[in-house]
């Protein structure tokens, strides 16, 4: 028997490798995740005499996931783990796996921020979240002042190098880490990469942030500056009582749309279409964060010229009876 392929030592769910395995006998396949086995089949070999074990990052999905970050600083202790991978009853490789849904194109050996992007435009009050690797122990921060000058900064951060950790990265917040009342710009810096936040500070007349996870289900925000409306509805089962038109069981099913208002990236349409299709979104209405399910949605890009169209896109909320919270 031999091993041709087997997982990398660090690997995305999405784009693991297949574990291929010349042999000319029934193996045994197991799979372990926190000290407990999570998998136990047996494999007949193909007519070539091979075994190949296909899709297995998207097993390992399955056992992790990310959470949200409500303070400073969130270890994100189930976003990744390491798995074992045994064959007759004999370990053979280990691997740390890092959830993601969908493929990517960053390595799992220095993934840098865990985004589809590494440039987005803030603004204050609105909060901002970074998610990684800590790069030996820490977050490097670095602020553009609106003179141009530049403080940096060390963040320290708990857990190891294998740990990701999820930072409360708003504009607010930076500000008062770097000890200053304004910024043009900053950017964190973890393992790999960075995130560069460009601060917009254009009073507006609305503003609707919304949060969601992204395809590493690491918590994203993003704000709508084009208003939001709402079309009402409801649905319920009519009867009559005592010779009266009475309504029972009333379901209130309200549809907003949001609309982006201004784009000033182009690379922000990935940051849209992560929240257009997240299986976790959530509305701030000013004093707490609210889950809603994405209805309806219009993105329109093109990728070979420079036209920043509007995005608009329709949502109910997932619990009916929230629908009077919004305002």
């Amino acid at each position: 028997m031999t091993v041709t392929q087997r997982p990398r030592p660090r690997e995305f769910c999405a784009t693991m490798q297949d574990y291929i395995i010349d042999t000319d006998a029934t193996i045994t396949f197991a799979v372990y995740y926190g000290g407990k086995k999570i998998l136990d089949e047996e494999y007949v070999p193909d007519a070539q005499n091979r075994v190949r074990i296909r899709r297995l990052g998207r097993f390992c999905e399955l056992a992790l996931w990310g959470e949200w970050c409500d303070g400073e600083m969130y270890l994100q202790t189930s976003a990744s783990g390491t798995f074992s991978f045994y064959i007759n009853n004999v370990k053979d490789a280990d691997s740390l796996v890092i959830y993601s849904f969908l493929q990517t194109r960053k390595s799992a050996d220095s993934p840098g921020v865990l985004s589809g992007v590494d440039r987005k435009v803030t603004r204050p009050g609105v909060p901002e979240y970074v998610s990684g690797f800590p790069y030996a122990g820490g977050c490097i921060v670095n602020g553009i002042l609106t003179d141009g000058t530049e403080k940096s900064q060390t963040l320290a951060l708990g857990g190891g190098q294998d740990q990701i950790c999820t930072i409360d990265a708003g504009y607010g917040r930076i500000c008062s880490l770097l000890g200053v009342e304004s910024l043009q710009s900053y950017r964190l810096s973890l393992n790999g990469g960075s995130m560069e936040f460009l601060a917009d500070t254009t009073p507006y007349a609305e503003r609707w942030v919304f949060r969601f996870k992204n395809v590493y289900d690491m918590p994203e925000t993003l704000c709508c500056t084009g208003g939001l409306s709402v079309a009402g509805s409801s649905e319920d089962d009519t009867a009559s009582m005592y010779g009266v038109e009475r309504k029972f069981g009333l379901k209130v099913t309200d549809e907003y749309t949001a609309r982006s208002g201004i784009i000033h990236l182009r690379s922000e349409y990935k940051l849209w279409h992560n929240l257009l299709n997240a299986r976790e979104v959530e509305v701030w209405n000013g004093s707490e964060w609210l889950p809603i399910i994405i209805t309806k949605q219009k993105l329109e890009r093109d990728f070979r010229r420079s036209v920043l169209s509007t995005v608009e896109f329709s949502f109910r909320m997932a619990d009916p009876t929230q629908n009077n919270l919004i305002e």
